[in-house]
């Protein structure tokens, strides 16, 4: 199949053709998610330029730094029946981030602006947004990353365990978009990815301002994604019995669940953080407590050595004078025998 082809065929796509009906749902929402400042307003850009085939804007107000500047969840219609989502980056993958990604994902929250909650605060936003959930929508994941970022073990093991929740989440497989392919090492990056279970991995080199002339490889690979992602709804609908209602309070109960363990887990870890505190100042206590121990009692020890030496010193300055003493009265003595034995020696004479 050809550009032009791949192109009709994806202007042309509707649920409704679907060879057992749209069974509730009304278009594909393709919700972009991943770190920040990997290219997901870009692929958008990029996206959106190749479909339409006309002039390059920056309709997703992508910044071509690294850094990441997407803070809302935003909508950028491609078809009458295809809608992609700029979900806000993540920073990190702890819990509560990834919550509230797998609330935007679950299409559980409003779109716009995006915050971070603590705790609970998530599942009251979620109850808060019932109202105006859309049950219409068909949730397709794709997790977008950076060439020119590189992948920790730790980071891979977390990111393992988001993605494959992600499926739980949305019962489809994400599809893993690579941006910045000539930037960095993508054959190491597209085996990690495969380590972590997932086999459809599509890599781009996103166009921009700065270089968005037009090359049949990247419009290519663009309009093969979307077509992988229509042939891949196409064959879930028709597999798998479908119903969007009981989908979305399953996937409330999914992320409710999930935000319960964050919650439980991080108060652990509060009560674990608290007790090594506890721990650590009880060991601080009892060194404190040992060494003013050892050091009185060193304190005692020099003071029975300073004892001992002066009853030392004082028997020897006792003997020192009985010495005296008893030299002296020898002396006297004789003296006395002397003076005595002078006199008869007198008496004598």
């Amino acid at each position: 199949m050809d550009r032009e082809e791949l192109r009709r065929c994806i202007h042309g796509f509707s649920l409704d053709k679907c060879k057992k009906g749209n069974q509730g749902f009304s278009r594909i929402l393709i919700q972009l998610f991943g770190f920040l400042g990997h290219g997901k307003s870009a692929f958008i850009n990029t996206c959106i330029y190749v479909l339409e085939d006309g002039e390059y804007e920056n309709w997703a107000k992508a910044i071509e730094q690294d850094g990441g500047s997407t803070t809302e969840r935003i909508p950028y219609k491609l078809t009458r029946n295809i809608t992609l989502v700029d979900n806000r980056g993540l920073k990190n993958m702890d819990g509560y981030e990834t919550g509230e990604i797998f609330a935007q994902l679950g299409n559980l929250l409003p779109l716009g602006k995006v915050d971070w909650p603590k705790g609970f605060e998530l599942v009251d936003r979620i109850t808060r947004a019932e109202k105006s959930m859309t049950t219409s929508d068909f949730i397709f994941p794709v997790f977008v990353h950076s060439v020119k970022k590189s992948i920790s073990p730790e980071e891979q093991e977390n990111m393992k365990k988001v993605l494959l929740k992600s499926r739980d989440l949305t019962g489809v497989y994400p599809i893993v978009v690579l941006t910045h392919k000539t930037s960095g090492k993508l054959t190491d990056t597209e085996n990690v990815f495969r380590d972590m279970g997932m086999e459809r991995i599509f890599s781009f080199e996103n166009y921009t301002k700065e270089d968005h002339m037009k090359t049949r490889g990247r419009h290519e690979e663009v309009l093969k994604f979307l077509y992988e992602v229509i042939k891949d709804v196409e064959f879930r609908i028709e597999h798998r019995p479908q119903d969007p209602v009981k989908e979305i309070m399953e996937r409330k109960r999914f992320v409710t669940r999930y935000i319960h363990e964050c919650a439980k887990k991080a108060e652990q870890e509060k009560i674990e953080l608290q007790r090594a505190r506890d721990q650590a100042r009880l060991q601080k206590v009892k060194r404190a407590q040992e060494e003013q121990i050892s050091r009185q009692r060193e304190r005692e020890r020099q003071d029975r050595d300073m004892e001992m030496k002066w009853k030392q010193e004082e028997l020897e300055r006792g003997r020192q004078l009985q010495l005296a003493r008893q030299n002296e009265e020898l002396q006297a003595e004789v003296e006395k025998l002397r003076k005595k034995s002078k006199k008869k020696w007198r008496i004598f004479r």
